[in-house]
């Protein structure tokens, strides 16, 4: 949450306001995401680090249907949902921060208008996950608009979701090409386990640099045989693929 009133108000005020007047309650009457959650307190737990990310995910979209312009527009529920996110907001803060000396008051503001406008009936699922996307992509393109594909990162995902080709594409490719750090996060929330994305990274640029004996390498320093390598190199690829039709249907 955001300690600092003059981002986007007082967390401990309106934790107040919500809780004394039980909005929560009242949300969850249409909500039934929310039905566990009559407090702020509540909300924070579900959507911390450690609680099931289903959970996080339903509690979020919940939030943001009521925070959307064409269905609940409660201001409330964006000033949550913007103190709920505020590691959305440093992080992409962090990342841009040489795009602007105002660069954490555009993220926020972005991200509200992405809350406003967020597609909640074609996209229910992977809330943090797309509107981190949503807003970074919106503010590169707001200030870095002949270039908002980072060119300093060489590894991008092809159209079609394949990441088995993770090396540098020309400029004139660059339209049906995906951030694949975007993708990499994405899949995370989704449930892929980070040491098997590292093992596949680890072994594409592997394979990149020495073709012959790029697996074996990676199998080495990973402690595993190659069998196990390509075991669990083929599961990360099939959860991939899977995730990427929503990750490209979303970025869309």
């Amino acid at each position: 949450m955001f300690h600092d009133p003059s981002i986007v108000g007082s967390w401990p005020a309106l934790v107040v306001r919500i809780d004394d007047s039980r909005t929560l309650v009242r949300w969850a009457e249409t909500e039934p995401a929310l039905r566990a959650t009559p407090t702020v307190a509540d909300v924070v737990r579900a959507c911390s680090v450690s609680s099931d990310h289903e959970l996080s995910d339903a509690v979020l979209a919940a939030l943001v249907r009521w925070a959307a312009a064409d269905n609940g527009r409660d201001d409330d529920a964006l000033t949550l949902l913007l103190h709920l996110l505020s590691g959305v907001v440093w992080t992409t803060a962090r990342q841009l921060q040489d795009l602007s000396p105002d660069i954490l008051a555009v993220v926020t503001g972005e991200l509200a208008c992405q809350i406003r406008r967020y597609p909640w009936q074609r996209r229910p699922r992977s809330i943090a996950a797309n509107l981190r996307h949503d807003t970074r992509h919106a503010v590169l393109a707001e200030l870095r608009p002949r270039n908002r594909r980072h060119p300093e990162r060489g590894e991008v995902l092809t159209a079609d979701g394949d990441i088995t080709r993770l090396l540098p594409v020309a400029p004139e490719d660059e339209a049906e090409d995906v951030d694949v750090v975007d993708l990499l996060r994405w899949a995370v929330d989704a449930g892929v386990e980070p040491g098997d994305l590292e093992l596949l990274i680890a072994t594409e640029r592997a394979r990149h640099l020495h073709p012959s004996g790029g697996d074996t390498v990676v199998a080495a320093q990973h402690g595993i045989s190659t069998r196990t390598l390509y075991r669990r190199r083929r599961r990360t690829l099939e959860t991939l693929r899977a995730v990427a039709q929503d990750y490209l249907a979303a970025v869309a």
